[in-house]
């Protein structure tokens, strides 16, 4: 992809002085780029979550029941993870500035249709509208990071960018919940979306793909074009791109059924609170989502050794606390509840630290590419838990919604469960005489050069 005039930065009136001019703008620059993209992902994540929020006033508007909404949280999950791979795809060919303002384009779109709807038809049009638009943004700002930041720092801008996207969840909890019962359905939505337009056309005239033309030569911007069969084959050889695919699968998947759908309803008919009450519980998810980016920003990402065993301990932890959930007789006490929450959250935080093992098992040209491989872990466990957990509730529709919800639970348990021992084996597989890094990056002979 060639570097247009305006993505090239003036030179000063010397060799020196262009030097140190380039050094500058280069850096702030940097940050003015990611963090704008870093604010597109921010509203992503409100109108991704926004359905959990909104459960019990969707449940009437659209005369459902649960099985019904997690249709509508499904098919949302699902365009986003179809998505996952040609979002990467772009990113490396189009370029993060067109992709993610035709997603922000989207995501106004899908709001209006779902704010404005009081059908079924219209309200899964809004949601799919939604997940396309929302496919979009992560993949394309870590593909920015890329570009406009050494390869060091990939990790923590990584993690940063979650802790960003956890933020526009607490923006989706108690504020989206005032807004709903004080303004009402229709003008949040819209209102949302009007928002959500006008930072689009923002993104659209200030973010550019790199920071000149010498950074992209370096980033690995101008090799040779490859086939998209080539460029997945590649991504998909590397062991640090499937480990961290498993790292994904069960970290982020169990975050999103939590926070995106199933939490709300949960928390009220089996756990016996009310709508408000749900709304804060769910807020002490996300802010266990944001302590464990950060944790992941300032003490794990970068460091390949802490990220292998912490990942792995943390999906143990994880699966334990479901375990607990399915197990616990009858409602959980509430210091348990926190806790549980708690854990759920941090790990969905965690799950950042999987983009800084794709993002080191990979060339940076293949970045975006590796990026939505990637996301797709995640996301295809979260599709599988909606589903999954739809279908037992309707299977024992009959039964105590504390029992109920504890059966519905129990394909949550397996899938994680199953990603953990996936992540394991990985760690334990040996590579000629000497183990390899579970992650795959460094010394193996799979990883690309970076």
């Amino acid at each position: 992809m060639r570097a247009t005039a305006e993505e090239v930065i003036p030179a000063g009136p010397d060799a020196a002085g262009r030097a140190l001019n380039r050094a500058v703008r280069s850096w702030r620059g940097a940050w003015v780029v990611w963090g704008l993209a870093a604010l597109c992902y921010f509203t992503s994540l409100f109108h991704r979550a926004s359905l959990g929020v909104a459960a019990p006033q969707a449940l009437e508007r659209f005369s459902a029941g649960p099985a019904v909404l997690s249709l509508f949280s499904a098919l949302q999950l699902g365009v986003y993870l179809a998505l996952q791979v040609p979002s990467g795809l772009l990113a490396d060919r189009l370029g993060p500035r067109r992709v993610i303002t035709g997603g922000m384009a989207a995501l106004a779109a899908g709001s209006v249709v779902f704010g404005l709807s009081g059908s079924l038809l219209g309200g899964i049009a809004g949601r799919m509208l939604i997940g396309f638009g929302d496919a979009f943004m992560f993949t394309n700002v870590l593909r920015l990071a890329a570009h406009w930041f050494p390869p060091r720092r990939f990790g923590r801008i990584a993690a940063l960018t979650g802790l960003v996207g956890g933020f526009g969840q607490v923006v989706a909890t108690v504020p989206l919940s005032a807004a709903l019962y004080g303004l009402g359905w229709v003008p949040t939505f819209v209102g949302a979306a009007a928002v959500t337009a006008v930072l689009a056309g923002v993104a659209a005239a200030i973010i550019r793909d790199r920071p000149s033309v010498d950074a992209a030569r370096e980033s690995g911007g101008y090799e040779p074009a490859e086939g998209i069969g080539q460029a997945l084959r590649t991504v998909w050889a590397q062991r640090g791109t499937r480990h961290s695919f498993w790292v994904h699968f069960v970290l982020m998947g169990q975050f999103v059924a939590v926070t995106a759908l199933w939490g709300p309803p949960w928390l009220t008919r089996a756990q016996g609170y009310s709508s408000a009450d749900a709304g804060m519980l769910v807020l002490v998810c996300v802010l266990g989502f944001l302590a464990g980016s950060w944790l992941a920003a300032q003490y794990v990402a970068g460091r390949p050794q802490r990220r292998e065993g912490g990942t792995l301990v943390v999906s143990s932890v994880v699966v334990l606390a479901w375990g607990l959930v399915i197990g616990w007789p009858g409602a959980l006490p509430l210091p348990l509840l926190l806790g549980v929450l708690i854990v759920i959250g941090a790990g969905g935080g965690a799950a950042m630290l999987a983009f800084d093992g794709a993002r080191a098992a990979n060339a940076a040209h293949r970045s975006g590419a590796a990026s939505g491989v990637v996301n797709m872990g995640g996301f295809t466990a979260a599709v599988l838990i909606q589903l999954g957990v739809g279908g037992v509730l309707r299977m024992v529709g009959e039964v105590p919604a504390v029992q109920a919800y504890r059966w519905g639970f129990v394909p949550v348990l397996v899938l994680l469960a199953a990603g953990t021992v996936a992540q394991w084996l990985r760690c334990a597989r040996r590579v000629g005489p000497s183990v390899s890094r579970c992650d795959g990056s460094g010394a193996s002979t799979e990883v690309s050069p970076r």
